[in-house]
């Protein structure tokens, strides 16, 4: 496949190169104010959007305290992710443009790397971030160490796979000039995970970017949607269906720049693989894809996995595969329930993974 892109997407500036950050809150009362003070105190200028969507706690009282520090825009009735960042982009002035999850925030000196970082050819921007508690200590990195993320020219690869290495929200800076061309978002596709359809056709356009500066705090905890406590196949369901409307705008996008999109989209994506194999073994009767098979999953995964790999992880690809595929299906299920579950697994499992991943670098399975 062509990976040509359109022409130039992005206007150069002027003067000096600014930036737009958009928070989207909904009912983060506990957390917005550290995301906002987080932007305001950059050593840089930054043009600050506060979108609240609809809260029923005290979110507005505290985004209006801040007066003429910021761009409140208080939406009514509540439009999901999609609609709040549709809301927020339109009062942005900058070149760069940010979304900034209410429960995240910016690590001091973000801004100033994000500015410096600055490419005219570029249209999305990834940076790794900090986990961090609701207390807002840090830890580990996100993505980690092991994970390249994608840079370059990706078009193809988004046209083949459907996915690429990256980021999430908070993790990700994007020209102007792309999501002029890419929004407003579908706001029932994308209620939730917005930048899943962002950062799926924005590489259509023009270059990405990666970076190992870390710029934001990423927050993990109990109120955040994704988890789905420890309803995996309803988790997968929303993957699955979040992944389905992610390639019908890979789809939509490319026929506008006249290129060629694979017919099977998501049968080469390890992430989709895997979501459809863990619908099937914990809720087969609500599986949303015709044909699938464990079997079939089992080995297309075993595939893909050892596609591109040498070494250890193709030996030790290959040994965790066909150990799946011999044992009983109860214990498919609670291999897969160590896979997707960190807390689930065992002392002895840890131990064994920690040996593995972290001594022999071999990254996951």
């Amino acid at each position: 496949m062509s990976s040509s892109h359109s022409a130039q997407t992005n206007t150069r500036p002027t003067g000096p190169v600014r930036l737009s950050v958009v928070i989207t809150n909904y009912n983060y009362e506990q957390f917005v104010g550290a995301a906002i003070d987080s932007v305001l105190s950059q050593d840089v200028p930054i043009e600050l959007i506060v979108v609240d969507d609809c809260s029923t706690d005290g979110s507005r009282e505290m985004i209006a305290a801040y007066g003429d520090q910021l761009v409140p825009i208080f939406l009514n009735p509540n439009e999901g992710h999609a609609g709040g960042c549709n809301a927020g982009f339109t009062r942005t002035t900058g070149d760069l443009v940010m979304f900034l999850d209410s429960d995240d925030f910016l690590l001091p000196g973000a801004a100033l790397k994000i500015l410096e970082n600055y490419d005219p050819d570029a249209v999305l921007y990834m940076y790794r971030m900090r986990y961090a508690d609701d207390t807002g200590t840090l830890s580990g990195l996100f993505p980690s160490e092991r994970t390249e993320m994608a840079n370059g020219d990706i078009s193809q690869l988004v046209r083949e796979v459907g996915r690429y290495n990256g980021t999430v929200t908070s993790g990700l800076v994007y020209a102007r000039g792309v999501l002029d061309k890419l929004l407003p978002i579908d706001p029932v596709a994308f209620r939730t995970g917005a930048e899943g359809y962002m950062v799926a056709a924005a590489p259509l356009y023009g270059k990405v970017r990666s970076s190992n500066d870390v710029i934001s705090g990423y927050r993990q905890h109990a109120n955040q949607h994704s988890k789905f406590a420890r309803a995996y196949a309803k988790r997968a369901r929303w993957c699955l269906a979040h992944d389905a409307a992610r390639y019908d705008a890979i789809r939509s996008h490319a026929a506008k720049l006249g290129l060629p999109v694979a017919s099977d989209l998501g049968e080469r994506d390890p992430e989709n693989i895997h979501e459809r194999l863990v619908s099937l073994l914990f809720e087969p009767e609500l599986h949303p894809v015709e044909g699938d098979s464990v079997a079939r999953l089992i080995d297309r995964a075993a595939d893909l996995n050892a596609k591109g790999a040498s070494g250890l992880k193709k030996l030790f690809g290959r040994l965790y595969w066909g150990t799946f595929r011999a044992i009983p299906m109860g214990f498919k299920r609670q291999l897969m329930t160590w896979r997707v579950d960190e807390k689930s697994r065992p002392a002895w499992l840890k131990v064994i993974g920690k040996f593995i991943f972290r001594r022999l670098k071999i990254g996951s399975l």
